[in-house]
């Protein structure tokens, strides 16, 4: 049995409370008892004494008189034919002038008694040992004229009760002991049962690697925690599922990226190394070498990207960001890539026009959109780009009347390394609207694509402003 185990802390925490109640509760049950066995001797032990209390409150003359002595003792004899009563006359100063029996040593008992219950006006009853037996006593004033004439003493053996009440504790002992064993056995049971949804997700648990994330804990559909922790399990695997996924991803983008541009160098730079080159030819040869660079050296810039869309910061953006300036900057840089092809580039930009995120990662979302367009829109047509916000969003759109999309192409144009059929003979990575899809998504924006062929694409960014620029503005509109 392991001493650590939940099991075994819920059934020793379950035991122990409950034994506690029990304890209490059997504790109050024989005090109950007690009291109840108590009050019926009290009552038996009066309604004895009344008798005597009557006749001593009405003789004449005091408790020293022999006549008032004789008369009380001829009355009080009729006692001592009751098998164990006790019965004492005496006066407040402790001394006694009847017994019904011999109290021999326990006489300095009863004149105590007598001493100490010299001023009570009304019964009072006390548990003393007079001889082997404990005896329950009532000590009774005689009373005339508001005047304590003789304190009377009723006594009952209590060995009777007394060996029912230890049969009783021994009883509810007994019985506590047994309850309590039960208890621990059916508590243990019980948190085996509890726990055991927990410990087959556990084995299940165990068995999940990074080879088969797609298992699931089982949901034992109860409706209680234990149904919210498988799910809140399940949900784990989910992202631990997802985060690999993205790790062999992007180790697959990365390996698909460099090949092409690595093997291209290599060979370059072997088939110069066969054979002695005249400079011309070393030229030429470093020239190709520099565009395969800068091939690679575009493939690090689309690995970091991709690697910050994945990463979880990407989600912590709070520094503001002008996306106005921003659109104005990407105008600029279309408006040269356009003039080489003959396109006309337009623009209208709202001003003022705040987000929150990352300035660099936002242009280079935009600006890959931009790029595409100019691609595949031929000489002598027309892109537009757009900036304006509606209550508190930024919409920025990109039109052009290029080439279009086919409805076929348009589901996948924003998955990695994907390339339609008209963009085979377009220079690209197929991971420019991948990335600026990704990018957009960790800004909390939206990107959608609308085009038909041969009549253009408009592609639209939605973007939330920032809050507080949002509300200023709307302070200005309402006290405008």
């Amino acid at each position: 049995m392991n001493v650590k185990s939940i099991r075994l802390r819920l059934s020793v925490w379950y035991t122990t409370i409950f034994a506690f109640a029990m304890a209490v509760l059997f504790v109050s049950f024989y005090v109950l008892i007690q009291q109840l066995l108590l009050s019926h001797t009290d009552s038996a032990i009066i309604s004895h004494s009344e008798r005597i209390v009557e006749i001593i409150s009405q003789e004449d003359g005091t408790i020293t008189d022999e006549s008032f002595i004789s008369n009380s003792q001829a009355f009080a004899h009729q006692f001592t034919e009751m098998p164990g009563m006790v019965l004492i006359i005496g006066d407040t100063y402790g001394k006694i002038f009847y017994s019904s029996q011999g109290l021999g040593a326990n006489e300095k008992v009863a004149e105590e008694l007598l001493e100490r219950s010299a001023n009570i006006i009304k019964p009072t009853f006390v548990n003393r040992s007079i001889g082997t037996s404990t005896v329950r006593l009532g000590v009774f004033p005689a009373t005339k004229s508001d005047q304590t004439k003789a304190l009377i003493i009723m006594g009952q053996p209590m060995d009777v009760i007394q060996g029912s009440l230890n049969s009783l504790a021994i009883a509810l002992i007994a019985i506590y002991v047994m309850v309590f064993v039960l208890s621990f056995l059916g508590g243990y049971v019980l948190a085996g049962k509890a726990m055991h949804p927990i410990s087959q997700t556990s084995k299940q648990l165990k068995k999940i690697s990074a080879e088969n994330l797609n298992e699931r804990v089982t949901n034992p559909k109860t409706g209680d925690e234990l149904e919210e922790l498988s799910l809140t399990f399940n949900s784990l695997l989910d992202h631990l599922n997802d985060a690999f996924s993205r790790e062999r991803q992007f180790i697959g983008d990365v390996a698909h990226e460099l090949k092409t541009p690595l093997a291209t160098l290599k060979t370059s730079i072997e088939v110069t190394l066969t054979k002695a080159r005249t400079h011309d030819d070393y030229k030429k040869a470093f020239t190709d070498t520099l565009v395969d660079v800068n091939r690679l050296s575009q493939t690090v810039k689309n690995i970091l990207d991709l690697a910050w869309i994945g990463a979880e910061n990407a989600h912590k953006m709070n520094k503001q960001v002008d996306l106005s300036q921003i659109s104005k900057d990407i105008v600029e840089i279309a408006e040269k890539l356009a003039g080489e092809k003959k396109i006309r580039m337009s623009s209208e930009i709202t001003s003022n026009v705040i987000v929150n995120g990352v300035e660099d990662k936002l242009f280079r979302a935009i600006l890959n959109i931009v790029d595409n367009a100019v691609k595949y829109t031929s000489s002598g047509k027309t892109i537009s780009l757009s900036l304006k916000k509606n209550h508190n969003h930024a919409f920025l759109v990109v039109k052009d009347s290029g080439v279009g999309i086919s409805s076929e192409d348009q589901s996948h144009i924003f998955e990695r390394f994907y390339r339609g059929s008209k963009t085979s003979r377009m220079v690209g990575s197929g991971l420019g609207l991948a990335i600026a899809q990704g990018i957009i998504h960790a800004h909390k924006g939206e990107i959608q694509v609308a085009s038909q062929i041969n009549r253009g694409t408009t592609i639209t960014i939605i973007l939330p402003l920032t809050l507080d620029i949002y509300k200023f503005e709307n302070t200005l509109s309402l006290n405008g």
